[in-house]
């Protein structure tokens, strides 16, 4: 912070709540507790309000960079060298607003590993009911899905003719198929639900906050940097933001509420002062609270291209969007209401493994249009961890974002099998019919193991599903306890994708909206059964 700024304070304001971060977090606990009349609540969000055009899916997910942080990664010793692009959502609704829509909880095993680590409370049977409770899915309640949620979950309203061939591929080549990867069983081949209502994208803004943006009770501040937390005899009380080239500051009674996600909320927190006191004292911050584990535990789903040469055009290629628009315009229906990744699969890189480790989807917008397919392959259960940490105590400074990806030997051979499994799915009638001529990349004479190693090396990248850095656990590495309360300290809490202890076997949206509604009723002191 500079001189100017500090000449430039204003008054302070006065909350029950503060929450530091608008994305799908934030939304959904503000909106929690304005409902449940906890008192007023400030929500301060980094980027701009939501735009009506990320609606229409296809477009959000075509310009949603515009509305996201410019993150790049460190660069990756298992990768080359290579630096690796991670936008995240930096728009009210964060992530939910810009993402493919993919709604996918990953299966009861992931949660059963975060209970067998002593999360008490945090077991498969313990979140179904808030799982319930968020659903609005299409077609209904049911045991295992909530009806009447804020989050509306659906089956897609368009299929491309690759994603119709590439399942039928997948039934030939052994894999069962799966109507639905949320239900009793993950594994097979199917459709994935997306978060989308008739057509439109639903984002934790638009599903959350609509009925309360009116209402007294809600602040909401776009644009708004938060620069730090206040702390006063070990409670956290506040923050200090700048807005408009103006520091301010905010006080909250109750409670501050990081939900900045795995790169905003621990970089907010190391920047007060609360993390691994080495790294703190290198950047000239004064040590409020030594956690060691602030920024540690950094882990993400690492992916892969298989990419096929096709003579078969885009159905999102330009020459399709006149008829396209008129499509989507009359009935919400045609590409423009795809999510680009409409069908996958799921499957074990180990028969011996106790459920999917691999997750496997089509992407037709932008390899297609240019004659060619992509097959994408997604890890699920990394064993490499990395960390984030400051690069320098001005909070307008990007933090240093290491993911280590493939930094751990056990990380390769399941991502060869996941390629191996593809090249089965491309050589079935189906995808030879569609057609499919020939494979691009790694490229058929890529097969001895140390090429195909070389290969993901030199191609691996992200699945833009950081979690980790504020781990929720009982050690001496963990920065929350099973309460989501940061240790060391009073009245703060972390509630986003930073407290996932251990990355689900699935797309980390569902599970995001999941740990902000049990967080809230942590908040409110409320149990839900």
């Amino acid at each position: 912070m500079t001189a100017d700024s500090r000449a430039c304070r204003t008054g302070s304001e006065r909350y029950a709540y503060v929450i530091v971060g608008g994305g799908t977090a934030g939304c959904v606990v503000a909106a929690r507790l304005v409902e449940a009349r906890a008192g007023r609540v400030l929500l301060l969000e980094a980027g701009g309000g939501y735009r009506s055009f990320l609606d229409v899916p296809l477009a959000g997910m075509k310009f949603g960079r515009r509305y996201s942080w410019p993150w790049v990664t460190e660069p990756q010793q298992g990768l080359g060298g290579r630096r690796i692009a991670l936008p995240l959502g930096r728009v009210l609704g964060g992530g939910s607003s810009i993402n493919a829509m993919i709604y996918c909880r990953g299966g009861a095993s992931s949660y059963e590993r975060w209970r067998a680590e002593g999360l008490d409370g945090w077991g498969f049977e313990d979140l179904l009911p808030f799982y319930r409770r968020l659903e609005r899915r299409e077609g209904g309640a049911s045991a295992l899905h909530g009806g009447d949620g804020p989050v509306a979950v659906s089956r897609p309203r368009h299929v491309a003719a690759f994603s119709e061939s590439f399942l039928e591929g997948c039934l030939q080549a052994g894999l069962a198929a799966n109507v639905d990867f949320n239900g009793e069983v993950q594994e097979g081949a199917g459709l994935f639900d997306v978060t989308q209502d008739a057509g439109r994208r639903v984002s934790a803004a638009a599903a959350y906050l609509g009925y309360h943006r009116s209402n007294p009770a809600l602040t909401i501040r776009h644009e708004t940097l938060v620069t730090r937390l206040i702390v006063e005899g070990g409670r956290a009380v506040g923050v200090e933001y700048v807005k408009g080239g103006r520091v301010s500051r905010a006080f909250a009674e109750a409670e501050v509420i990081l939900s900045g996600g795995a790169v905003g909320s621990p970089h907010l927190l190391l920047l007060s002062g609360i993390g691994p006191a080495g790294d703190l004292e290198r950047a000239s911050i004064e040590v409020l609270v030594d956690l060691p584990g602030v920024g540690r535990n950094l882990h993400d789903h690492p992916r892969v291209p298989v990419l096929f040469k096709s003579d078969r055009v885009s159905p999102g290629a330009r020459r399709h969007w006149i008829p396209a628009t008129l499509t989507y315009l009359a009935r919400r229906q045609g590409v423009l209401a795809s999510n680009c990744c409409e069908a996958g699969a799921f499957l074990r890189s180990d028969s011996a493994l106790d459920a999917p480790d691999l997750q496997i989807v089509t992407h037709f917008q932008s390899a297609l249009a240019a004659g060619a397919v992509d097959i994408e392959i997604c890890f699920h259960r990394p064993a490499s961890r990395g960390r984030l940490s400051l690069r320098s105590a001005d909070p307008q400074a990007a933090p240093l974002i290491d993911p280590a990806y493939l930094s751990h030997p056990a990380d390769i051979l399941p991502l060869v099998r996941g390629i191996e499994a593809v090249r089965r799915i491309a050589s079935t009638p189906a995808l030879r019919a569609f057609p499919l001529r020939g494979e691009l990349l790694p490229g058929r004479h890529v097969r001895a193991p140390q090429d195909v190693e070389r290969y993901l090396r030199s191609h691996v990248d992200t699945c833009y599903h950081p979690v980790g850095t504020c781990r929720m656990g009982t050690g001496s590495e963990s920065v929350v306890d099973s309460q989501l309360r940061v240790r060391g300290l009073e009245a703060l809490r972390v509630v986003d994708a930073s407290v996932i202890p251990t990355i689900v076997n699935g797309n980390t949206a569902a599970p995001t909206y999941l740990i902000a509604e049990k967080g809230a009723d942590l908040i409110l002191g409320r149990t839900l059964t």
